[in-house]
């Protein structure tokens, strides 16, 4: 037995021994919290199929924490290197394995081919891999689920590097170095569902990065160097099932219109720490038609991000949108940003039971309490459902505060009343102005049936070939048996 593996895993025994009494015993919290950070006497540096053995086969009560059925855990270990045979009198069938917080750059070939078909998920963060052009130890990973490749040095990715990867669903490689995603960069591992990118260097997109992604419902782009020039239609078309797109921190100052006129299921984006900044006296708020035709969208995070006013036509095109996140933003409190949270609901209360004009002399009061109370906040869904007004209140975020006008100023905008008395006018005209501004210029409906026409083309193309293929095979198949 090798002394030096013994002295190890008592050392981890004895920190695992110690977090338990710190579950159990909160009132020496601090003590116990510093005894769990003893560091460990002798780490692995290089593992091979004699130390895994001996770990794997201890009778210490330790390794059914370290080696479940499913799962072999070797974080934290300081592993620089491992043996291609390390795994290779391991018989258990092994869905996880944990390589994370080691020292590794390089993982042999052919290290996971014992797991290659019951494998799912595979966890290397915190390590030091800074490429996998060299790298091929994914290739035989048919059936990997979950890939983290999170907190390594990564600075450049091809998309060789995810051949064999055609189950993948969660790709990690937030906190990494990367600054540039090529053309089809992920076309091998195409089932992607979540695709974390976040706190890389990226400045620079391939307007073809994405494609074939078309089953991919988040993306994480949070902390890079973007840019607006890096978002356009065409980057974003081929993800039709995208649900939320995050986008916080990424140097934004506007964003171009119709921007995801192709993610009809975006549900939630976020855009916050950005700088969408303008003056008053700006005629054009940024951010114009940006969400127009984003039908399926329920809330757009725009969190300190120095905006003013709000283009309203654009949000108030939107259906479904339910939720703006407005905090910490120098707003101008007009009856446009109102409008947005008060709809067209106004129409509802000076109408009576006849159909006829009215108006109840504490109206101002009721706009709050149509916003506020469940049981009038469902007649306003009933009432919506009918088609007596087109689209439901947008909740503006609670603690969001007024720069302007001047009797407003560092106020919450829920707690301003008496709206509907200064802006009746204003509400009659904007329903009216907004209702053709997010149709389609010529250009844009150009460029959509171009691209529609395009994708239509290939699947015609590719069903054709399946056909010419098949029917060729039907008379090789005749001639032969003649």
């Amino acid at each position: 037995m090798n002394y030096s593996i013994i002295i190890y895993v008592l050392a981890l025994l004895i920190r695992i021994t110690i977090t338990y009494e710190y579950n159990d015993d909160h009132d020496d919290e601090k003590q116990v919290a510093s005894q769990s950070s003893l560091p460990i006497s002798e780490p692995i540096q290089h593992l091979s199929s004699s130390i895994f053995d001996s770990l794997s086969q201890s009778n210490l009560s330790l390794i059914s924490i370290l080696f479940t059925d499913q799962t072999i855990n070797l974080d934290s270990l300081g592993i620089f290197s491992i043996e291609p045979d390390t795994f290779n009198n391991y018989h258990p069938s092994v869905t996880t394995i944990i390589l994370s917080s080691n020292y590794l750059s390089y993982l042999p070939n052919n290290l996971f081919h014992l797991f290659s078909s019951s494998l799912l998920n595979l966890n290397l963060q915190h390590n030091q891999f800074r490429s996998l052009q060299k790298n091929y130890f994914l290739r035989r990973l048919e059936y990997l689920r979950t890939l983290d490749l999170s907190k390594n040095q990564l600075y450049e990715l091809y998309k060789q590097d995810f051949t064999g990867l055609k189950r993948l669903e969660t790709l990690i490689l937030r906190e990494n170095k990367i600054t540039y995603l090529s053309y089809a960069i992920f076309s091998r591992c195409r089932t992607i569902t979540t695709l974390d990118l976040s706190d890389n260097e990226i400045s620079m997109i391939d307007s073809n990065a994405f494609r074939s992604l078309y089953r991919l419902k988040i993306l994480l782009f949070s902390n890079n160097p973007l840019g607006q020039r890096s978002l356009t239609t065409h980057l974003l078309e081929p993800l039709k099932n995208l649900e939320y797109f995050d986008l916080e921190n990424t140097e934004l100052n506007d964003l171009p219109s119709f921007l995801f006129i192709s993610n009809q299921r975006l549900q939630s984006i976020k855009l916050r720490r950005n700088n969408f900044q303008t003056t008053i006296t700006d005629s054009r708020p940024n951010l114009q038609q940006t969400f127009c035709h984003a039908h399926s969208l329920v809330e757009i995070d725009l969190v300190s991000t120095n905006l003013r006013t709000l283009d309203v036509c654009t949000y108030d095109q939107l259906p479904s949108l339910r939720r703006l996140y407005l905090m910490n933003n120098p707003l101008d409190c007009t009856c446009d940003l109102f409008y947005l949270k008060y709809g067209d609901i106004y129409r509802v209360l000076l109408t009576d039971e006849n159909g006829l004009d009215r108006i109840h002399p504490d109206i101002d009061v009721y706009l709050d309490r149509w916003i506020s109370r469940p049981e009038l906040r469902r007649h306003l869904e009933k009432s919506h459902a009918r088609g007596d007004f087109h689209r439901l209140p947008i909740e503006l975020s609670l603690f969001a505060r007024c720069a302007t006008p001047e009797q407003w100023y560092d106020r919450e905008i829920g707690n301003i009343s008496g709206i509907f008395t200064q802006c009746q006018q204003r509400w009659f005209t904007i329903q009216e102005e907004c209702q053709n501004y997010c149709q389609l210029d010529n250009e844009i409906q150009t460029s959509t049936m171009i691209i529609n026409s395009i994708s239509s083309s290939l699947m015609q193309y590719k069903l054709f070939s399946v056909q010419l293929c098949f029917i060729l095979f039907v008379f090789f198949s005749l001639y032969v048996s003649c």
